[in-house]
């Protein structure tokens, strides 16, 4: 494994059938530019703090674009002008889409509240399939099932 690589984020499945859209690594350059970014931004931020930033991002499965995004979100969001934002402000960013069982599309299709043909199977690292819909899965280029 790359000495510059952190950690490999997969999709990962919530108890509310939704996954990250975020895949890939978390490298120490990006890593770098991002921590450098924050600085700029609030010049104040304890250079302890930001330490441990930089561990929430690595512990919480961040990868390059989840942790940019992350800082752009901050930055777009962060309303506490005479504050300096925490790391929660940053760890729970993240943008993730709903997932469904076969079980759960069939039942959706027999409601008519979804068609069959809107969804296609995608891989999450599961024994099974989840299905998606079709332009989620062109959208985030998320890998097709395919039995191995």
């Amino acid at each position: 494994m790359n000495s510059e690589i952190f950690q490999s984020q997969f999709l990962t499945i919530t108890g509310t059938n939704e996954i990250s859209i975020y895949k890939g690594e978390l490298t120490k350059q990006a890593l770098v530019e991002q921590t450098k970014r924050v600085l700029k931004m609030f010049p104040k931020f304890p250079q302890p703090m930001l330490e441990e930033l930089k561990n929430a991002f690595a512990d919480n499965g961040f990868s390059d674009e989840r942790m940019k995004d992350a800082v752009n979100h901050v930055r777009d969001t962060y309303e506490g002008w005479d504050k300096l934002p925490n790391i929660a402000n940053f760890i729970q960013f993240d943008k993730k889409i709903k997932v469904l069982t076969y079980d759960e599309l069939v039942i959706l299709v027999n409601e008519k509240t979804a068609k069959m043909c809107d969804y296609i199977p995608i891989n999450t690292g599961l024994s099974k399939p989840r299905w998606v819909l079709k332009e989620l899965q062109e959208k985030y280029k998320l890998e097709l099932w395919s039995k191995k």
